[in-house]
């Protein structure tokens, strides 16, 4: 929605702080409400201060740690898998972890057999 508006007296961070209220419910809501007036003045620092409440170093460290140990369970669906490695990717945006990083994951989680398919079907060329 930010990208789309281009007011010339306004800068993108400027933009992007004005919609933020419009995207926040419930606990995010009184959190913003909370804070104390001109403390987030920046996009950046509105990203760092939600980062250090609502993903916590501890806590981030927890996801990336279930990422880069992520494995496919026995006799799940490919595209079950596929689903589930999406939604742990989605649990921490900041994760850090590069693409080609993610695909090495996803692939080594695999069993023999779906590994073996998905060679196939990429040719060999999947990774």
């Amino acid at each position: 929605m930010c990208l789309m508006m281009c007011i010339p007296q306004l800068g993108d961070d400027a933009v992007r702080l004005r919609f933020i209220p419009f995207s926040l419910k419930n606990l995010t809501k009184k959190w913003l409400n909370s804070l104390a007036i001109d403390s987030v003045t920046t996009w950046d620092d509105f990203v760092k201060a939600f980062l250090k409440k609502f993903y916590p170093i501890h806590k981030t460290a927890l996801i990336r740690k279930n990422i880069m140990q992520f494995r496919k369970e026995p006799n799940e669906p490919f595209w079950r898998y596929f689903e589930r490695f999406n939604d742990r990717l989605v649990q921490c945006p900041h994760h850090g972890v590069e693409k080609w990083r993610q695909c090495q994951i996803f692939y080594d989680g695999l069993d023999y057999q779906t590994k073996t398919l998905l060679e196939t079907m990429c040719q060999g060329r999947f990774l």
